[in-house]
């Protein structure tokens, strides 16, 4: 076939006779004849044939072919069957288009070429409606440390964005849960609170749960988490803080019912901070009720000068008792 081509384009110069001589140097492994030819004047249809090789797997002809006709982007996949990693990447950033990025990336991954898939992924996860297929690849491959050390290095580059810092968070709560705290605390701001909150309340996270709760303001749920889990996540300069402003006062009483039973001893510095807003009566009355008004003593005559007849009776009751 060789032959025939070869006498039939010395006969006639046309696009076909051509095309098909380079398609049968690519057929029979003739790489040298196919890359002269290519070099000199010619008018075949190179990306018709490198396609063609391409698709029935003659990929050493493809590479030539499509490197001849700077086609970058079948380049690099070219190379990826290949297995020529690093030339594929070199091939996918000048072809600089997300597709081949992922398409070479994703290879990179199966091979375990886990350097390149990260320069790849660099190039990826900078556009958001891409980072969900990106991260599910890694992670239904079970390559969490490798996903999470793509997201840190991609949190310095300028187009980083919200779900870059979102989705690095989650994947803390799930597979490295001591550095999500430091991560909640260098960029809170950049986060979307909401989608980090369920991922924190899943993984039963509470001290980072009541974090996010206080900076988004939704002080109410992180007062209810500290008293639901105080063992793990209650602080008391932060519970003190936060239970001023809480939206339900009701609250307030069940914190005095929380520090009853887990700090006793800091009833009176909890009370002194929620005064302003506490309904006295009620208050004294439940002190009154559980018999623990003694150890409040300090709170009532800190109050007594409301003139409250509940106070009072409270106040004169444990002069005589004493």
């Amino acid at each position: 076939m060789v032959r025939y081509l070869q006498m039939a384009r010395k006969k006639a110069r046309e696009a076909i006779i051509e095309t098909e001589l380079v398609f049968a140097y690519a057929k029979v492994n003739r790489l040298a004849d196919l890359e002269e030819f290519i070099s000199s004047p010619n008018i075949a249809q190179i990306q018709q044939v490198g396609d063609r090789c391409y698709d029935e797997g003659l990929y050493e002809p493809a590479r030539i072919l499509y490197n001849n006709v700077s086609n970058y982007a079948r380049l690099a996949s070219t190379l990826v069957h290949l297995e020529e990693y690093q030339a594929a990447v070199d091939g996918a950033r000048k072809a600089n288009s997300t597709k081949t990025w992922k398409e070479v990336c994703f290879a990179c991954v199966e091979a375990g070429e886990f350097r390149m898939a990260q320069m790849c992924g660099l190039h990826i996860v900078v556009h958001a409606d891409e980072l969900e297929e990106l991260i599910n690849f890694y992670q239904s491959r079970g390559f969490f440390q490798e996903l999470i050390q793509l997201l840190e290095a991609a949190l310095g580059l300028e187009r980083a964005h919200m779900g870059m810092f979102t989705e690095l968070a989650i994947l803390y709560s799930k597979y490295n849960t001591p550095k999500m705290r430091e991560h909640l605390e260098l960029f809170w701001s950049r986060v979307n609170i909401p989608k980090v909150l369920r991922a924190a309340e899943q993984a039963h996270l509470w001290p980072e749960l009541v974090f996010l709760y206080d900076k988004y303001e939704e002080y109410d749920n992180a007062i209810q988490t500290m008293m639901g889990h105080p063992t793990q996540c209650w602080k008391e300069a932060m519970f003190k803080d936060i239970i001023t402003k809480v939206a339900n006062i009701e609250l307030y009483y069940k914190a005095l019912s929380h520090y009853l039973e887990f700090k006793p001893m800091l009833l009176n510095d909890l009370l002194l901070v929620l005064t302003p807003r506490l309904d006295h009566t009620r208050a004294v009355g439940y002190f009154q009720k559980v018999g623990q008004l003694s150890l409040v003593l300090p709170y009532v005559k800190s109050v007594q000068s409301h003139n409250n007849k509940v106070i009072n009776e409270a106040l004169n009751n444990s002069y005589i008792e004493n």
